[in-house]
């Protein structure tokens, strides 16, 4: 598998129980596996960038990948350039009817802050990583206690948060980016980075109103800010998102991009299920068609 250049602590006891726990491997075998696994990631990220401007500096970038947790098929890749982050991803790889496993891309962003980033990452020798979207974390274990850090901000959740049951995993594969996708489209519905708390509408939003969908947010006319509530951890948590971009891949994929401490990329579908979007009417109009 690749080599990473960054792991945790954690991620490096986990690899070495692996290497004791997983039958060994073919050289012929990690080759091929290898080779398929970098040839996809690079060619997501080729499609990124030529649709995307946000991600010019993937450009020529490096890409190094570790595992995330024990018999979990997922992967974090750090993407670097000129010694500097500039984004990540994260794949997972879900049965197939063929021999081969499927790769497919469960999250994707752009900055300098990724998730299970080393500067964030729990001193604990027992912290585990835990990847479920927003509710991504280490699982650090202390004596009889048990806590939440976030992976993507190094925050401690209170002692009262209990990670609930994945979601992630529960997306069909039809729901995410397969191999060979490509980006056919890109919509950015706010320029300037937004501050969620700028307007605290979906604070006092109580309403049952319907979901946005897909088309309501593409479509979207009025120029007032989209946020992305998501209660996390049995709704300890309540974690409000404004969303920037919106990604369609091969005209059916559809990933929503939300700002947190860079641009991060969430399957549409994946936010549907976890979180409830909010938006204000500020008078502005705009008009955008769906991409054909």
């Amino acid at each position: 598998m690749l080599v990473a250049s960054k792991m945790t602590r954690s991620v490096c006891a986990l690899l070495c129980a692996l290497a004791i726990a997983w039958p060994a491997v073919t050289h012929a075998e990690e080759t091929d596996w290898d080779k398929r696994f970098h040839t996809q990631v690079q060619q997501w990220m080729n499609t990124i960038i030529e649709r995307d401007p946000s991600f010019r500096d993937w450009k020529n970038a490096r890409i190094d990948a570790q595992s995330l947790g024990a018999n979990q098929h997922q992967w974090l890749v750090s993407i670097t350039r000129d010694g500097r982050q500039v984004g990540y991803m994260v794949v997972g790889e879900s049965p197939a009817s063929g021999t081969q496993p499927t790769f497919v891309l469960l999250e994707y962003g752009v900055g300098e802050y990724i998730l299970f980033d080393d500067a964030f990452a729990p001193r604990a020798v027992a912290a585990e990583p835990v990847y479920d979207g927003f509710a991504s974390h280490w699982l650090v274990a202390r004596q009889e206690q048990r806590e939440l850090v976030d992976a993507k901000t190094g925050e401690t959740y209170p002692a009262s948060a209990v990670a609930g049951p994945p979601v992630i995993t529960t997306l069909s594969e039809a729901e995410l980016v397969r191999p060979e996708e490509v980006l056919t489209a890109a919509r950015v519905l706010s320029g300037a980075v937004q501050d969620p708390f700028d307007r605290i509408d979906w604070l006092t939003d109580t309403s049952n109103r319907r979901q946005l969908t897909w088309t309501d947010l593409w479509q979207k006319t009025s120029a007032g800010p989209v946020t992305l509530t998501v209660p996390l951890h049995h709704s300890n948590v309540l974690a409000p998102f404004a969303v920037q971009s919106l990604h369609l891949w091969n005209g059916r994929a559809a990933y929503v991009g939300v700002w947190d401490e860079g641009l991060r990329f969430v399957p549409y579908a994946y936010a549907m299920k976890v979180g409830q979007f909010h938006t204000v009417d500020t008078g502005a109009h705009k008009t955008s068609s769906l991409p054909e």
